[in-house]
């Protein structure tokens, strides 16, 4: 989809120049001159949900939705869950314990130090027919990366997306190995040597993808470690498997906590016609009871409340509890 993601927030707009999508180099320099995105300081008026807003109009005049959008959102955003958000949660994260987002923002910055890596970045995608929808994480990546990134739009041909495995595989990448795959077709590889030169310069020359599913088969999420280190061989299988363990524990948290912050919480599209009683079951059930407190709490047998979850799965179209859960939050609230 080389024509996606076009509404972008003010400091990433600006449509790549020329065939190749290269920006002129004046303002490249500017870019890379641009400090580091600190986490919680997104402008309002800067923001993409302010740029949304300004293409609304332009929407319901000429009955024509824009292609894309990009939706950024930090750690303080997601703030510290409330006692109730964290038992309704499917698993209890460690991050959860922190008591705020800051001490949470360092014990992750720490723990990604600690596996050898020297930055990190999640992204949340929605990809449909004719659109595509992004959310970012900025609180660990510099704004100077994800302007030129985005306003470049190296995501449209990023080859260490393409080759991830949708199943959670973790997917070792080196720019070594990019380069000398790079394809023959002289746009295309003039545009994916920026991406490469542009992740060697800032110190991303290898490092660890996985792509996790999600209960929407529209939305998938990637996270990405990189390291400054060339050589591959320093990612052993331990610092693989606790890796890809560190990248489930981040995206069980942002996907718990965060879908209703930024937008993602998959979306129902009929309104489903429930009982009273399946209501109150659905209710228990994202507020993290289990079978046998429902089944006491609503003088219920543990057969009847069994029943219930399996015609609430079949009527919300889901196939176990986590993805009840992740479907019901936005229902019931």
């Amino acid at each position: 989809m080389e024509h996606e993601c076009d509404t972008l927030p003010h400091w990433l707009t600006g449509s790549p120049q020329g065939e190749a999508g290269h920006t002129p180099a004046a303002c490249n320099s500017a870019v890379a001159a641009q400090p580091a995105y600190p986490a919680g300081t997104r402008q309002p008026e800067k923001s993409a949900h302010a740029a949304e807003a300004s293409r609304a109009h332009d929407r319901t005049a000429t009955g024509v939705a824009p292609t894309g959008f990009l939706t950024l959102f930090t750690e303080e955003e997601i703030g510290t869950p409330s006692p109730a958000a964290r038992r309704a949660a499917p698993v209890i994260s460690p991050l959860v314990r922190f008591g705020s987002a800051q001490d949470r923002i360092e014990f992750v910055r720490q723990r990604i130090r600690q596996l050898g890596f020297d930055s990190f970045s999640y992204s949340a995608t929605r990809t449909s027919a004719h659109h595509k929808t992004m959310f970012v994480l900025t609180s660990y990546e510099s704004r100077s990366w994800l302007t030129r990134y985005f306003r470049e739009r190296y995501f449209e041909l990023d080859p260490r997306v393409a080759l991830a495995s949708p199943t959670g595989l973790p997917f070792l990448w080196n720019t070594a190995d990019m380069r000398a795959d790079l394809p023959r077709a002289q746009m295309r590889s003039e545009r994916l040597g920026g991406l490469i030169d542009m992740l060697e310069a800032t110190g991303r020359k290898s490092g660890i993808l996985t792509q996790m599913p999600l209960p929407e088969p529209e939305l998938s999420a990637s996270l990405c470690f990189n390291s400054e280190t060339g050589n591959p061989r320093w990612m052993t299988e331990s610092i693989v498997a606790e890796t890809l363990m560190f990248a489930h524990m981040i995206h069980e948290f942002i996907w718990t906590h965060a879908k209703s912050v930024i937008g993602i919480a998959p979306a129902q599209q009929q309104r489903v016609t429930l009982s009273e009683l399946q209501h109150a079951v659905l209710r228990a059930v994202v507020q993290g009871q289990r079978d046998k407190e429902i089944a006491y709490f609503l003088g219920l047998s543990p057969h009847n409340v069994d029943y219930h979850l399996r015609r609430l799965r079949q009527l919300f179209n889901v196939r176990n509890r986590v993805q009840l859960i992740n479907v019901a939050q936005a229902y019931v609230s």
